[in-house]
């Protein structure tokens, strides 16, 4: 049997230390002016937070696999 920590732990470890964080102030972002522009902008967010998870190493056992069935 492991005695790891478990996915609760895990996520009550992870709230407790993003509530304890403190945010860093950020200027609103401006409104896009068109379509292409909102496009972009989604592309850009989308890009930073893609980065921001590939930051975070997991450990494999953290999750058990799993299987959909239909």
């Amino acid at each position: 049997m492991k005695t790891g920590m478990t996915r609760r732990q895990l996520a009550g470890a992870l709230l407790a230390a993003t509530a304890a964080a403190p945010a860093p102030p950020q200027a609103p972002p401006a409104a896009p002016a068109g379509p292409a522009e909102e496009l972009q902008a989604a592309r850009e967010r989308n890009k930073s937070t893609g980065e921001s998870l590939a930051a975070v190493s997991v450990p494999v056992d953290t999750e058990p696999a799993f299987h959909f069935t239909a």
